[in-house]
């Protein structure tokens, strides 16, 4: 997984989704320990995402983006690879301090039964031989910090992957 820099008109893009997620967050409608929007009722029909803003610490970007892409992107390709999630993303911005946040992690879930046992999955994931965690030379709490963190949202609107539209 590479991560990428966003240009500022892709920045615009996401502005407006992350203040609604931040409103959200904010009114304390949901948190990590909540059950997802509609779960009383099961709906297998549409994804269900956590989405976390993630604030670096002031020069420790380069670092947390290192662990981004070795140990919580290493778990995710492990979980696809088992199908416990469908897709995970990984978004950085410059470091900015009249933002709030500048990596952005995105997990998706098949619904609202593989979000529930997002836990049990990824403790099965991190005990087992298959994934190796790369220490960090500076524990996590002091490279970052969550601007909003564990927001579980149901996915509305979705385009299929880019993969999935090239032969069209």
């Amino acid at each position: 997984m590479t991560l990428r820099t966003l240009d500022p008109s892709t920045m615009r893009h996401l502005i407006r989704p992350c203040v609604i997620v931040t409103l959200i967050l904010v009114a304390g409608c949901l948190d990590a320990t909540t059950e997802p929007p509609g779960s009383a009722e099961p709906d297998n029909t549409n994804s269900v995402w956590t989405v976390d803003l993630v604030h670096t610490l002031p020069g420790q970007q380069t670092e947390y983006l290192r662990n981004i892409e070795a140990n919580w992107a290493g778990a995710r390709r492990i979980a696809r690879a088992r199908g416990a999630i469908l897709s995970y993303r990984a978004f950085v911005a410059p470091p900015d301090s009249s933002r709030g946040w500048d990596v952005l992690l995105m997990t998706e879930y098949a619904d609202s039964a593989a979000w529930s046992q997002r836990e049990a999955t990824f403790e099965a994931i991190f005990a087992s031989p298959e994934y190796v965690r790369v220490p960090t030379a500076r524990p996590l709490s002091e490279l970052r910090t969550f601007a909003a963190g564990g927001v579980v949202m149901r996915a509305l609107v979705s385009e299929p992957p880019v993969s999935s539209r090239r032969g069209q």
